[in-house]
């Protein structure tokens, strides 16, 4: 390495991944994520001096490796995220009414926010990635948040501007709702939370905020592609809704913004499951939808948001650079319509 180094750039693909001062030593360790399995990739590492002239240039190209064994999930074994619901499960005495209100009519219009706009933007950072404090702007500001945020690092589009940052190296996750960058970042509100434990903001029961409604971890629930890829989807989703019940909050949730005072209302919280015994396999839907109704039957969802739709949440594009759900032929956003809403349950809610 250069002496006279003080920045580093890496790039893929010609496409800035990250930024940081260089700190010396004999050399520079770097791992980059959300790359596609089987996939070749061209790397640029530049060096720049304290006048920003570059020092160093180098290129070399790389081939990610197949998947081996299921694709790794967030959140402990343990989790309500990673819990399979259990045979004969206990099912809620307003189910029917709930399900005949809350989901049915708004099923025309049944989706999986999978878009720059409406997904959940996630993004990896490195210890050596720039460490902001990020500004709060609306709600829980008492607590000081700083994290390791790489430059490739963008929120949606739409009005929630959530981002997710996870840093593999702490086993920790930066959620933000209403993020932005300026030079530096700001939220209106972030939470720096456990990606191997529990799956919420604070512990059954207690009472918290969060970058989602719920008070969920923000990436709880969300569907990736490479789940898709791989044909199954080993935890539950992550679902927004129009018509979420006020004045009650459902556990595992520990925060809600439900909207309508009604017992047909859905609660935030509110953990659905379509019904086993409907028979996924023999629809004529594209792969995509059977492998998200599999999971629906095994995992369930958990209603964590209100919404103008019934939405799945899941990882956008944005972040990676390349299009991830086009590769494996899904549509942003996919139409889900055609799942049989009528045919799902809301299992026995426990007021939290």
């Amino acid at each position: 390495m250069p002496a006279n180094a003080a920045r580093v750039q890496i790039l893929r693909n010609g496409r800035l991944i990250d930024d940081f001062p260089f700190t010396g030593g004999a050399g520079l360790a770097y791992t980059d994520y959300l790359l596609w399995k089987s996939t070749s990739y061209t790397y640029e590492v530049k060096l720049f001096d304290g006048a920003g002239s570059v020092v160093a240039d180098q290129t070399a190209s790389v081939t990610t490796p197949a998947q081996v064994g299921s694709f790794p999930r967030l959140y402990a074994p343990t989790s309500f995220w990673n819990t399979p619901i259990a045979a004969n499960p206990a099912i809620d005495p307003n189910s029917a009414a709930m399900v005949s209100k809350a989901l049915v009519p708004y099923a025309g219009s049944a989706n999986m926010a999978n878009t720059d706009a409406w997904g959940k933007a996630l993004a990896f950072t490195n210890v050596v990635s720039r460490f902001y404090s990020v500004v709060c702007t609306l709600y829980d500001c008492g607590t000081s948040i700083s994290f390791h945020i790489p430059s490739y690092a963008q929120p949606t589009t739409g009005g929630d501007h959530h981002l997710i940052v996870i840093d593999p190296s702490t086993s920790s996750e930066l959620d933000m709702w209403l993020s932005a960058f300026n030079g530096s970042w700001s939220a209106g509100s972030r939470y720096i939370g456990p990606t191997n434990a529990w799956g919420a903001n604070c512990s059954p029961g207690q009472h918290c905020d969060g970058a989602v409604a719920a008070g969920f971890a923000a990436f709880g629930g969300v569907v990736r592609p490479e789940e898709i890829a791989q044909g199954h989807i080993d935890h539950a989703l992550f679902m927004a809704m129009p018509y979420t019940r006020s004045g009650f909050l459902a556990c595992p949730a520990t925060h809600t913004d439900g909207i309508y005072n009604d017992p047909a209302a859905i609660p935030e919280g509110a953990h659905l499951q379509l019904d086993p015994a409907f028979n996924v396999d023999a629809q004529p839907w594209p792969q995509y939808e059977k492998v998200i109704a599999h999971a629906l039957q095994t995992y369930g969802v958990y209603v964590g948001d209100s919404g103008g739709t019934l939405s799945f949440a899941g990882e956008p594009n944005l972040d990676r650079g390349y299009d991830a759900w086009g590769l494996i032929g899904v549509p942003n956003p996919p139409n889900l319509s055609s799942l049989p809403w009528g045919q799902f349950r809301v299992l026995q809610l426990q007021a939290c």
